[in-house]
C-alpha cells in the first residue's frame, strides 16, 4: 500500500513588510530561504515515499534522505515559529504579557528571563535561541540550537523562537552586528503570539 505525504504549504508572510529597522529586502531574502525549505521538504517526502513503495528502504540513499528529513522539516517549522512571533513594531507589552507573568515565577521577573535569553542568543556560532516550555517540570528553558535537527528538548513546546543564522540580518547589517539585530528582533516581537503559545 502506498500513501501520499501531506505537502507543506508556504505561509503568506507579506504582513511582515515594514518591520521596525529590519528591512523589507532582508525579509524578502529570508522568506525566499524559508520557501526553499518548504520546497525541499516536499520533494524529500515525495522521494522517500516513492523509494519505500519501490522496496528501497534498505538503501544508503533512502537512509541518508531520512537523516536529512529532520533538517528540512525543522527548517520549515522553526522559520514559521520565528515569523509568526514577529509583527511590525511589535504587539503587546512583553513585561505585561501572560508570558512575562509565567516566566517571572521561575526567573524572578521578565528582565531576568530576557537576560538569560540574550545570554543564550549572544553565544558564538549560528543557530537558534528558543524559549521552550517543559510541561513535565512546569518550567521554561532557554536553549541554544546549533542545527535545525539537533538539540531540541523532546516533548517541550517552543514559545519564543529567534533565528540566529546570519541570513536573518546580513542584508541590512554586517555579520558582526548581532547585538543590533537582537534589539531589532525584540522591537518587533508579537507578545500576543507568544502568549498564544502558552
Amino acid at each position: 500500500m502506498t500513501w501520499t505525504p501531506t505537502k507543506y504549504v508556504a505561509k503568506d508572510y507579506s504582513a511582515l513588510k515594514g518591520l521596525q529597522t529590519i528591512s523589507d529586502d532582508q525579509m524578502t531574502v529570508h522568506l525566499a530561504l524559508y520557501t526553499g525549505y518548504v520546497n525541499r521538504s516536499n520533494k524529500l517526502n515525495e522521494t522517500v515515499t516513492a523509494m519505500l513503495a519501490e522496496g528501497k528502504s534498505g538503501t544508503a540513499e533512502y537512509q541518508e534522505l531520512k537523516r536529512r528529513a529532520g533538517w528540512e522539516h525543522n527548517g520549515v517549522l522553526l522559520h514559521e515559529y520565528y515569523f509568526d512571533n514577529l509583527t511590525p513594531g511589535g504587539k503587546g507589552n512583553g513585561k505585561d504579557s501572560k508570558f512575562a507573568a509565567a516566566v517571572s515565577h521561575q526567573f524572578g521577573d521578565f528582565d531576568a528571563w530576557k537576560a538569560d535569553f540574550l545570554g543564550t542568543a549572544k553565544m558564538p556560532g549560528v543557530g537558534w535561541a528558543v524559549t521552550y516550555y517543559d510541561a513535565s517540570r512546569n518550567q521554561f528553558d532557554n536553549y541554544w540550537i546549533d542545527r535545525h535537527d539537533v538539540g531540541h528538548p523532546a516533548g517541550c513546546k517552543p514559545i519564543l523562537v529567534l533565528d540566529l543564522w546570519e541570513h536573518a540580518w546580513s542584508v541590512y547589517l554586517k555579520p558582526t552586528e548581532r547585538a543590533k539585530y537582537l534589539e531589532d528582533f525584540f522591537a518587533n516581537v508579537s507578545w500576543d503570539a507568544v502568549d498564544g503559545r502558552l
